[in-house]
């Protein structure tokens, strides 16, 4: 993202501010003038300026805590550098104590930028690892044993033993290790900012970042050269040169787009054509694309509760640190296709409507058709009976005693009509019958029978689903089997087992043996068989299957 214009004069101002001090110590070096408090007010300005800058250009929440955190040591440690340098005797026990927590800095400055070079690349909901604050206990540790060298002298060995600022000394272990530290975590800093960037990326714009690296590390290696130093060694003393380093390294990698910053909203709306902009905590808009409609105060209002739809543009209100994020969408488009769909969806409505009725009316004329099939075929199953009842009720004797039998017989004749069509109708919906439907017939048939004087008795158990054709077939069994015995019938016993499959017995107090040829072929078609016996002046009629019938 570009560099926006703010950010532009915060980078001049603080480039400018840090020539001017290294000029300003270059002039004043060799005069009595205390130049010491004048630096480091400039060089705190330059601090507090990327600290603030840091803050609002960074969205990785991690990354601002770890820049914020170098930029306050850096302002400490140009505070006590100072009051060493103003205040302090050079050759004092708290001067010297001074010099050592130096490298205090020295040590986690390093450590806390590699650990921000870990966010590049990464989303801003991005935390380092829970185990990350671990590196600082070695770092801790290296830092206090400089700090304590007077006890051991493992970091610096004065000549005479006795500590002191103007003997000479030399660099022990510990000295070496914090130099080790600050060289590892620059090489980390490097391999991690090389390793998110293109090779496009590195040809084009990693000559900056290479060029500050290449400055610190001449400044490191010709530190030690006291007699002859180099015009910028005579500028910057180290504890500056390490600061700058950092803040320069960390600038250059944003100008050349390998760290990328939220800063430079004015130039991404500018750039862009998406319909949206940034409103300030009063609903002022602050900031919009050329092509985005400029939406009024009452309008965001309005649409911070709810989407508002307005000549056919959508807006939407989104609240952001600091402010409003708004977005326009056009929908006349949308608008158009759902008017087609509701057309369409009406028409769809009246035709489904349609369809329905004329689905209906197929359905009503499908069961009438149905029912009149069935009803015919009853009809003609049970047009002998028909026939014989009306030929019953249309000769009927004058005598009261013949009408009473006649309408006796009719009874009879019509309750079996009657029980038949009602099985006949219960066969047409699943082909099953419950035995307790038969169980009903042969109940109400007898009693009918029992209005003739004829004793009657049925024990047919109920809930076992039968076949239809075998329910009727014993309906019309014991129908065929009373007619044939009439008049001179006077008790009759109906019984129904399912021991070993369908087991239908009729006994009747008359040895007359009813015709059971029409029952055979029906017989023989559900896999049972029938039979019809006499003795001591009853008949038997048999009706079997062996373990079936139903389920």
């Amino acid at each position: 993202m570009p560099i926006d214009r703010k950010h532009r004069r915060e980078m001049l101002f603080g480039a400018g501010a840090v020539l001017f001090s290294g000029i300003f110590r270059l002039v004043l070096e060799d005069t009595v003038i205390s130049y010491h408090c004048i630096l480091a007010l400039i060089l705190l300005t330059v601090y507090l300026i990327w600290l603030f800058s840091s803050r609002r250009r960074f969205p990785q929440r991690g990354m601002r805590r770890l820049l914020t955190a170098s930029a306050l040591l850096m302002m400490v440690w140009c505070i006590v550098k100072t009051i060493r340098y103003e205040f302090i005797p050079a050759d004092s026990f708290l001067s010297r104590q001074i010099w050592y927590w130096y490298y205090f800095p020295v040590i986690m400055l390093p450590l806390l930028l590699l650990m921000a070079t870990f966010y590049i690349g990464r989303t801003d909901s991005y935390e380092l690892p829970a185990a990350s604050p671990v590196a600082f206990i070695p770092a801790t540790l290296l830092a206090a044993g400089i700090a304590t060298n007077d006890l051991h002298q493992l970091a610096f060995r004065f000549e005479h033993g006795i500590p002191n600022t103007d003997d000479r000394y030399s660099y022990g272990p510990l000295y070496y290790c914090a130099i080790g530290s600050m060289i590892f975590c620059l090489c980390g800093i490097l391999f991690k900012t090389l390793r998110g960037c293109t090779r496009k990326q590195f040809r084009r714009s990693f000559v900056i970042p290479a060029g500050v690296t290449t400055m610190a590390g001449l400044y490191l290696l010709l530190y030690t050269n006291d007699k002859n130093p180099l015009l910028f060694q005579r500028m910057y003393e180290f504890p500056d040169i390490t600061c700058l380093f950092f803040v320069s390294f960390w600038e250059s990698l944003v100008m050349t787009h390998m760290l990328p910053s939220n800063d430079g909203h004015e130039e991404f709306f500018k750039a862009s054509l998406i319909n949206a902009g940034l409103a300030d905590s009063e609903m002022n808009v602050v900031l919009h694309g050329e092509n985005s409609p400029l939406p009024d105060k009452e309008q965001l209002k309005e649409a911070e509760n709810g989407e508002v739809i307005k000549d056919g543009m959508l807006l939407k209100v989104q609240p952001v640190k600091g402010g409003y994020f708004y977005w326009a969408e056009d929908i006349r488009e949308l608008q158009q296709i759902n008017m087609q769909l509701e057309e369409t969806r009406s028409y769809l409505e009246e035709e489904n409507a349609m369809l329905d009725e004329a689905q209906h009316l197929e359905e009503g004329r499908r069961r009438t058709a149905e029912q009149n099939k069935l009803y015919d075929s009853i009809s003609r199953r049970l047009k002998p009976n028909f026939d014989r009842l009306s030929e019953r009720l249309e000769v009927l004797p004058d005598d009261e005693e013949g009408f009473r039998n006649s309408m006796k017989r009719a009874a009879i004749d019509a309750v079996f009509i009657k029980r038949c069509s009602n099985l006949l109708l219960l066969a047409g919906s699943d082909g099953y019958i419950d035995s307790g439907e038969l169980a009903l017939s042969v109940g109400e048939s007898l009693g009918y029978l029992e209005l003739s004087g004829i004793f009657g008795n049925a024990e047919i158990p109920r809930g076992k689903k039968l076949t239809a054709d075998t329910v009727l077939l014993m309906y019309e069994l014991f129908q065929a089997a009373v007619e044939n015995a009439l008049p001179a019938l006077n008790a009759v016993m109906v019984t129904l087992d399912f021991g070993n499959g369908i087991d239908y017995r009729i006994e009747l107090d008359n040895e007359d043996k009813p015709e059971l040829s029409a029952f055979e072929k029906r017989t023989a078609l559900l896999g049972g068989r029938i039979s019809a016996e006499s003795s001591d002046g009853s008949c038997f009629i048999t009706f079997s299957v062996k373990g079936g019938g139903g389920e």
